[in-house]
C-alpha cells in the first residue's frame, strides 16, 4: 500500500502533464482565433496568409487565447 499511492501520483501527474504539453499550430494574425491539430491537415489553418507556428495547448489557450478549432478537433 506504501508504494501503491506514490505511484498512482506519479502517474496521474505524468499524464496530466503530457496533455498540457501537447503541441498545435496557431495562425499569428490578429483576427485568428483557433489552435489546430496540424498544419496542412485542416482548411482552417490552410487559409491562413500570416505565419504558422507551433506552440504548446497550453499556450495557444492561456497566452493567445484560442479555443480548439472547429473542423479538426
Amino acid at each position: 500500500m506504501k508504494i501503491f499511492l506514490p505511484l498512482l501520483l506519479f502517474v496521474h501527474f505524468n499524464l496530466s502533464g503530457s496533455r498540457q504539453s501537447e503541441m498545435v499550430y496557431v495562425c499569428v494574425s490578429p483576427t485568428s482565433i483557433a489552435y489546430h491539430k496540424s498544419k496542412n491537415g485542416c482548411k482552417g489553418i490552410q487559409a491562413c496568409t500570416h505565419q504558422i507556428i507551433k506552440v504548446s495547448k497550453a499556450d495557444a489557450i492561456n497566452k493567445y487565447k484560442y479555443r480548439a478549432c472547429k473542423i479538426c478537433f
